[in-house]
């Protein structure tokens, strides 16, 4: 019985100690991934920054962290700010206390740039997030629409949890303007038929969240493995480039996928091929 006992408080202390470092991981400052693509049609280079899942609500990502964030972003003085989606927290066990929606979103108001700051919703976003949203002039919340910015047209499809529309998003956009469509789930570009866009960005898939050396993605032993996790790919015939963002979903833990923020610089098609992964990371 007393071996029973000791191997029962060394596993939960085993435990604890994981627990500990996997939310170490995920609260700890993101990384800034940046990185170079070619866009057919563009004239002249656009930086743009792309922030992701950031999945509001304390501990892990209370309002003071967002602020943080923002901050991260404003400093580095990106032309286009886009967030891709799922603002509030989403986990496997509700914890104690409130968390306010409006804490969530109403940090982004301070994000800049000269060609705007827009934003499309996630499978944890809902019609109070396009409310809230819509009480500030910036971001804007591209609803399946999109908006010509100068160099290019950034168009908003909706979560495929909820009422996405290829055809009303593209609607109406100049066709001597390369696109950029912003969409949440990158798997949804397996059913939107031949590439309308010149290139994709997205989130979603946390980059896995949890990566075990060997063994994967825990998420991935229970679904089908999507193979676009992070980075530059192609899906479907698309060109896409996934961030695995900076929050985290289920549990507020981080393995081997450390949370990001990308700053990727947009460059006409003649002067830049593929970069790849990464140009580099800094922290």
């Amino acid at each position: 019985m007393r071996r029973i006992l000791v191997l029962a408080s060394g596993l939960a202390l085993l435990a604890l100690v994981v627990a500990a470092i996997g939310y170490r991981n995920a609260t700890a400052e993101p990384v800034v991934v940046v990185a170079r693509m070619p866009l057919p049609g563009l004239e002249r280079p656009v930086r743009l920054i792309l922030l992701a899942d950031t999945h509001g609500g304390a501990p892990e990502m209370p309002r003071a962290r967002l602020e943080r964030l923002v901050g991260m972003v404003n400093a580095r003085r990106p032309d286009l700010v886009l967030l891709a989606g799922d603002y509030h927290a989403a986990r496997l066990v509700a914890l104690p206390g409130r968390n306010r929606l409006e804490d969530s979103l109403e940090p982004f108001r301070a994000l800049a740039g000269p060609l705007g700051v827009f934003a499309v919703r996630g499978n944890h976003d809902n019609d109070w997030t396009t409310r809230i949203f819509a009480r500030a002039p910036s971001p804007v919340l591209l609803v399946n629409a999109n908006r010509d910015v100068g160099p290019l047209v950034v168009a908003g499809l909706d979560s495929a949890a909820l009422a996405p529309d290829l055809q009303k998003t593209l609607a109406g956009a100049p066709k001597d303007k390369p696109i950029l469509l912003l969409l949440h789930e990158p798997e949804h570009l397996e059913a939107l038929g031949p590439p309308r866009a010149a290139l994709a960005l997205a989130a979603h898939t946390h980059g896995g969240q949890i990566w075990l050396a060997r063994l994967g993605a825990p998420i991935e032993w229970l679904t089908e493995p999507f193979p676009c996790r992070r980075g530059p790919c192609t899906v479907n015939g698309w060109p896409v480039y996934v961030t695995s963002g900076v929050g985290t979903s289920l549990v507020p833990m981080r393995f081997g996928v450390p949370p990001e923020i990308v700053e990727l610089t947009l460059e006409p098609a003649a002067a830049q091929p593929s970069s790849g992964r990464k140009a580099g990371t800094e922290r």
